[in-house]
């Protein structure tokens, strides 16, 4: 693993990449619970150039709706908080329509 890899893991800041990949996976985004981290080192003239850190959606056949996608990491941790933030509401909501019976 690289050292790029590693700093990503050890993100202090939000939820993290490893997290909401975690979060995607499990709610089956993108009608998919597989996804995979992709480092890509791009060298030029025997030197390293270029380092992309991104994320792929991977599917085991071929789905109708959806075809393997790259997403910046900052995407792939956007997408977990939207499901973050739909799951409080859906509590909030619940715990006010259980107030409402009181």
């Amino acid at each position: 693993m690289s050292e790029y890899v590693r700093v990503i893991e050890e993100e202090d800041e939000g939820i993290g990449l490893l997290k909401a990949l975690a979060i995607l996976s499990a709610n089956e985004h993108r009608n998919t619970s597989q996804w995979e981290l992709v480092e890509k080192q791009c060298f030029k003239n025997g030197r390293l150039d270029e380092t992309h850190i991104y994320v792929m959606s991977v599917y085991e056949k071929p789905d109708l709706h959806f075809e393997p996608t790259k997403f910046l990491t900052f995407e792939i941790e956007a997408m977990a908080k939207a499901y973050i933030m739909e799951g409080i509401e859906s509590q909030l909501s619940e715990l006010r329509g259980d107030g409402d019976d009181d």
